[in-house]
């Protein structure tokens, strides 16, 4: 666990201070008066920027990072995909068992007030908290951090996670405090079994490698 944390330790060190400051800043401020401030900063390039910012948190790209980390390692692979379908997991029952009655931003400022959104964003009304893609984010991003090491990827992934964490504040499609919760979610869940799996003796080559040992064996 000592070793997993050295590997990471510049991105868990980042976020710590923003948890604790975003944790501050809902606890003082109510949900609705929040987003309407952070929904004021907008412009076209920020439009185009987030709308897909925001994908970085989806599958296919998520696809590609795992499938790179198991043409290096198949261990370390294994353990990214496992640690990041565990976090959405973790989320999206939280969601649907737990925090079924939380709306997004779209359902409870109707007739309130109007947002900004961005023409062609299909936007969602229910399952707000916590956020999927903000967990997905910080657990994909984390792996990348843990995979790569070096300080200046870790500076690089870190940044990368807060950018399409808070895509998801600034399409409306959730509240601050969703995207705070999933983050942690993210790095807790993702960190814990990655760290775990890649402790294990097995899986040391990459696939290429390994696949390729075995053809060469017949």
């Amino acid at each position: 666990m000592k070793e997993a944390l050295l590997r990471v330790r510049v991105f868990i060190g980042l976020h710590i201070p923003v948890l604790i400051a975003s944790l501050t800043v809902i606890a003082l401020n109510e949900k609705l008066d929040l987003h309407l401030w952070f929904n004021q900063f907008h412009n076209s390039f920020f439009d185009f920027f987030f709308r897909f910012a925001t994908q970085l948190a989806e599958g296919w790209f998520i696809g590609i990072v795992v499938f790179l980390a198991l043409l290096h390692r198949v261990r370390l692979g294994v353990a990214g995909l496992a640690g990041i379908a565990l976090s959405g997991i973790t989320t999206q029952m939280l969601k649907r068992l737990v925090f079924g009655d939380h709306f997004r931003p779209i359902k409870l400022f109707d007739g309130l007030a109007d947002l900004h959104l961005i023409e062609g964003v299909t936007m969602h009304s229910a399952h707000s908290f916590p956020s999927g893609h903000a967990t997905a984010a910080f657990a994909l991003f984390l792996f990348g951090a843990y995979a790569f090491k070096k300080k200046w990827v870790q500076l690089v992934c870190y940044g990368f996670a807060l950018i399409t964490a808070y895509s998801r504040v600034y399409l409306s499609q959730h509240f601050f405090e969703d995207i705070v919760v999933g983050s942690a979610i993210g790095i807790l869940v993702c960190f814990g079994l990655v760290s775990l799996i890649d402790s294990f003796q097995w899986g040391e080559r990459g696939l290429i490698q390994t696949l390729g040992i075995r053809s060469s064996g017949k």
